[in-house]
């Protein structure tokens, strides 16, 4: 029965939506709020202190599913695993949504993003079980949906707010996840019967898959190859998110209206990116032609900043954005050079965890040394040594290694049902 040709195709059909849908909820919770901060201030206040731990809330809660993501996923399996990540992130809006205090908006705020990050990082492996065979385009579908739902709730954010007010704009967004759980409710109840019947044949599948410690990572180039260019990319976007704005008003001498516009460009460029990069990366033999742009376009980006910020600064924020095709390249690669779904998910907890958690104290250091020096000059200047980082990781990902063979494990016998 699982051999029917008609069957395999609602599968994976089934398992195609629901990675697109799962997608489009992954970045809800960091656009949502903060167009909303001003209406939030008035029932609960939120001092710059405040808004700066609910700005520093998503490479934490990402890193910390790093972490946890992973070791659900071997005990639950993949789509299980899912599963709860999407009903972490229902009760997180609407915890956030119902919130009397601050207290109550942070810890709605990091349910809702650490079911994100679980989806950040299983992803990959649920693209490798869903469609092998199309790793970059369907990585460039979820990567490209991940951006429109990036882009869409400051759009709206208050526009629903006027319907109703700010917890009516936060609640609604949990319906919307609820939809995107339907199929993911199907593939976990599928993956449990699945593993039942096999069980029940006595196949062999309830042996556990041996864990990979990280260290053991370590060992292997490839995984350094992405890790790099993965935390100068994270880096470089929580940098931006949190002191462009600030950073443009004092040394471009524009206004704040046109600080953000600028900033809000870097998302929107975020749509080609995520459509050309995990398609070009699975092309490509090497990642190099990519990794030698983005270190061009960001060291422009930088170097226009430190040198010339008033003269150009719509060219050299194009150049920033541009840079960021690092990212979705790296997602294709979690996918592209692992053998099974269990050790993509191993290699994108694991390099989540260090590149977001870098990612989240960044802002902090880059913040401290303008305050000290009384300028950003220091500050890009150590952005634009650290873009050239990215070509460290040329040699490591040009070898077009394996993980799985760099740490010497085999393939496990019957990949998808005893792997997550």
């Amino acid at each position: 029965m699982t051999d029917d040709p008609s069957r395999r195709r609602s599968q994976l059909v089934l398992g195609v939506v629901a990675i697109v849908l799962i997608a489009a909820t992954m970045r809800l919770p960091v656009a949502a709020l903060s167009p909303l901060a001003g209406r939030i201030d008035v029932d609960i206040p939120l001092s710059a202190l405040a808004l700066g731990a609910l700005g520093t809330a998503p490479p934490i809660a990402f890193a910390l599913a790093g972490v946890l993501a992973p070791r659900l996923a071997r005990r639950l399996q993949l789509e299980p695993t899912l599963l709860l990540a999407m009903i972490a992130m229902i009760a997180g809006h609407l915890v956030r949504a119902a919130a009397v205090d601050y207290t109550m908006l942070l810890i709605g705020t990091l349910v809702l993003l650490l079911g994100a990050g679980f989806g950040n990082v299983l992803l990959p492996a649920a693209v490798k079980k869903v469609t092998p065979n199309r790793i970059g385009t369907m990585t460039a579908a979820y990567a490209m949906i991940m951006s429109i739902g990036a882009a869409v709730p400051p759009l709206v954010a208050v526009p629903l707010a006027e319907l109703g007010d700010w917890r009516l704009s936060l609640a609604i967004w949990a319906a919307f996840v609820g939809i995107a759980v339907l199929p993911w409710i199907a593939l976990a109840v599928g993956a449990v019967r699945a593993r039942r019947a096999a069980i029940a044949r006595d196949d062999g599948i309830p042996v556990p898959t041996a864990r990979v410690s990280r260290t053991a990572l370590l060992r292997s180039p490839t995984v350094w190859g992405i890790a790099i260019p993965f935390t100068i990319s994270s880096i470089s976007a929580y940098a931006g998110y949190a002191l462009l704005p600030p950073m443009l008003r004092e040394i471009a001498g524009v206004g704040e209206a046109e600080a953000g516009a600028l900033l809000a460009l870097l998302g929107f460029l975020g749509l080609p990116l995520a459509a050309l990069g995990p398609v070009l990366v699975a092309r490509l033999r090497t990642p190099t032609p990519l990794l030698v742009a983005s270190t061009a376009l960001f060291g422009t980006a930088y170097a226009g900043l430190l040198l010339a910020p008033q003269s150009a600064t719509l060219f050299w924020m194009i150049a920033l954005g541009l840079g960021y095709i690092t990212f979705p390249m790296c997602l294709a690669l979690f996918a592209l050079r692992t053998r099974t779904p269990a050790m993509a998910s191993t290699v994108s907890g694991a390099v989540q965890t260090v590149g977001y958690a870098i990612a989240a104290i960044a802002p902090l250091l880059l913040g401290a040394l303008r305050d000290t020096t009384g300028s950003w000059t220091l500050a890009l200047a150590v952005l634009l040594v650290l873009a050239f980082g990215n070509l460290v990781a040329v040699p490591l990902l040009g070898r077009r290694g394996m993980v799985d063979d760099e740490l010497g494990r085999e393939p496990a016998s019957v990949v998808g049902r005893a792997e997550p």
